[in-house]
Parts: C-alpha cells; sequence; structure tokens
C-alpha cells in the first residue's frame, strides 16, 4: 500500500511539472528552438531573450568624430611627385557650405544635436583645443613645429 501511494505521488508530481513546463513554454518563458530542415534541434542553452540591462551610454565625443567625418588618419603620399607618364587631364573643386546637416529643412526630422564648428568652451572639449584655434586664426603666420 505504501508503494501504491508513493507512485501516485511520483505520478502527481510528474504531471504537475510537466504541465508547469508546458505552460512557461507557452507564454514564452522558456525559448524554445525551432526546427531546422524538417528535423526538431533542441538547444542545450537557456538564453534569457530580453535581458534586462541599461542601454550603453552614449559618448558625444565618439558620435560627433563619425558625424563630422574629421580624419583619425594622417595621409602621407608623394604630394607634387606623379610618374611622367601621368597628365593632369582636369580638377573639380568642391566648396561646400553650412554645418554637416543639410541646408534646408527635412519634413518631420529635427535637426541633429551634433554642432561641428571648433568652440573651446563647450563641454566635452580636448584639452589642446583652445591652443589649437588661436593658432589657426594666426593665418599665415603661424607655423607647426
Amino acid at each position: 500500500m505504501l508503494f501504491r501511494n508513493r507512485f501516485l505521488l511520483l505520478l502527481a508530481l510528474a504531471a504537475l511539472l510537466a504541465f508547469v513546463s508546458l505552460s512557461l513554454q507557452f507564454f514564452h518563458l522558456i525559448p524554445v528552438s525551432t526546427p531546422k530542415n524538417g528535423m526538431s534541434s533542441k538547444s542545450r542553452k537557456r538564453i534569457m531573450p530580453d535581458p534586462v540591462t541599461e542601454p550603453p551610454v552614449t559618448d558625444p565625443v565618439y558620435e560627433a568624430l563619425l558625424y563630422c567625418n574629421i580624419p583619425s588618419v594622417a595621409e602621407r603620399s608623394m604630394e607634387g611627385h606623379a610618374p611622367h607618364h601621368f597628365k593632369l587631364v582636369s580638377v573639380h573643386v568642391f566648396i561646400r557650405h553650412g554645418d554637416r546637416y543639410p541646408l534646408y529643412v527635412i519634413p518631420k526630422t529635427k535637426r541633429p544635436e551634433i554642432d561641428c564648428t571648433l568652440v573651446a568652451n563647450r563641454k566635452p572639449y580636448h584639452p589642446k583645443l583652445e591652443a589649437f584655434i588661436s593658432h589657426m586664426s594666426k593665418g599665415s603666420g603661424a607655423s607647426f613645429e
């Protein structure tokens, strides 16, 4: 009689666990792998579909560098020197006015918050920016060492 009661208790517990497992999968609390190529494969990894993490903090200097298209690598070449068989055919000059956003308003859009003008008192800024601006404002009288 004792073994029969234990068996019924274990059977009821197994049925309860099966019901809880199926209900968790039904409400997508447990990720279920989808069959690939008609074959069902069960993933052994349990991955949380939406982890509770804070969004990454954006770096305004990094975004401005990408947006303002400042070159990050100094290009060095043979300026003024070309092979003897090269011939200058044409010159294209592009003059661009304005900031890095369109000069007209695009409907239902706002202008970006990034400003590409060099102002030393705007945060965040590079510590050597003020010296650079004053040096460049001297014009042709300035020389880089």
